[in-house]
């Protein structure tokens, strides 16, 4: 039996995460997405595949709520992806389970916090753990002992090795490699294929093969 779900955003990513779930029902019926939410009509009723999923308002449609609404936030900014869950969580009775996709493969022992999407074709190994609102975009890779901080974000194909710690709010960038042990700070951006192989202070970014500190950030 399925259960009820709203999405909230308009753009590419929540309409992958759409083709996702309906490959996930596919196989278990699992999921009956209700609609999406989001600030503007600008994008109507949005079509996935064979299916037409239609605009049911803005968040306030989620705030004014008065009975227990499964929600998922299905942007990929992890800053975003903050505000919108600050936001929400003001109504008690939004719920936000955890989105696990299709052909994922997840160790029984790893702890996951609530809002954590965790796409197709991504592998978690034993004793990760993961804070809330996490987001593991397709064919991510996080393996032993992995500690994931709230709202980090993991672009396609992001490899962590072993006893790797990401902390919250951080951004790694498709195809980024990180090697054993290392940790990478708060509010970190990684650039697209950047092989990581020492520790990243909070607030910066970092780019390259090795990965070098590029732009200091200000928050």
């Amino acid at each position: 039996m399925s259960e009820t779900l709203i999405l909230t955003g308009a753009g590419g990513c929540m309409r992958e995460l759409l083709w996702q779930i309906e490959e996930l029902n596919k196989i278990q019926d699992t999921w009956n997405v209700a609609g999406y939410v989001d600030i503007s009509d600008q994008y109507g009723d949005v079509r996935v595949g064979d299916r037409v999923y239609p605009y049911l308002g803005t968040d306030q449609f989620l705030l004014d709520k008065k009975e227990d609404t499964n929600v998922v936030i299905c942007v990929g900014s992890s800053a975003l992806r903050k505000k919108i869950a600050e936001k929400l969580m003001v109504n008690p009775h939004l719920k936000f389970p955890n989105l696990i996709l299709s052909d994922t493969h997840i160790c029984p022992d790893a702890k996951l916090g609530q809002g954590v999407i965790i796409s197709m074709d991504c592998r978690v190994s034993t004793n990760v753990c993961m804070g809330d609102f996490v987001f593991l975009n397709m064919g991510s890779v996080v393996c032993h002992d992995g500690r994931l901080g709230d709202y980090v974000t993991l672009s396609p194909d992001v490899r962590l090795a072993g006893n790797v710690t990401v902390g919250s709010g951080s951004e790694l960038g498709m195809g980024t490699r990180v090697i054993q042990g290392k940790t990478i700070g708060r509010q970190v951006i990684t650039g697209a294929g950047s092989v990581v192989v020492r520790d990243l202070p909070d607030d910066c970014t970092a780019v390259g093969v090795p990965a070098q500190i590029r732009v200091p950030r200000t928050v």
